[in-house]
């Protein structure tokens, strides 16, 4: 048994770190959806572009993505409240992927939103995907 235990112990080990490590990926998520918001609101999508993963900017062209954000925000308005109502992570060789699910009330209606950060080795979070699913929005 004491064999084993020299194994087992290593291992748990890792994995209290990684999970401390994915529990700060989360809190450095939504710090960063906050600063997403405010931008959003003062219609300032050049910044979200700007801060935005590489991946995602190699993926998505820059005139798309304001365009659908220019919708978002002309359609249903500023940001009045954001409530997280789901998480994911994934940890990979390319970083952790951290997905916030938001249910997300605008002066002109609702949406659930869904936000995908990176973090990568240097322990920056970065935007890799936005998605919004809202019927005020196309119907305004």
């Amino acid at each position: 048994m004491n064999r084993l235990g020299r194994y087992l112990v290593p291992f748990a080990a890792a994995a209290m770190l990684a999970g401390c490590g994915v529990k700060e990926s989360f809190k450095d998520a939504e710090v960063e959806v906050g600063k997403f918001h405010q931008a959003l609101d003062a219609g300032d999508l050049p910044a979200i572009w700007q801060q935005a993963d590489p991946a995602l900017r190699q993926g998505a062209q820059r005139g798309q993505l304001e365009k659908v954000l220019d919708a978002v925000h002309r359609k249903l308005g500023k940001v009045k409240d954001a409530k997280q109502v789901g998480w994911n992570a994934n940890a990979t060789t390319g970083g952790t992927f951290v997905t916030l699910t938001y249910q997300t009330t605008f002066e002109h209606g609702s949406g659930v939103e869904q936000f995908v950060y990176r973090k990568g080795d240097e322990g920056k979070v970065t935007l890799t995907g936005y998605d919004i699913q809202s019927q005020d929005m196309m119907l305004n």
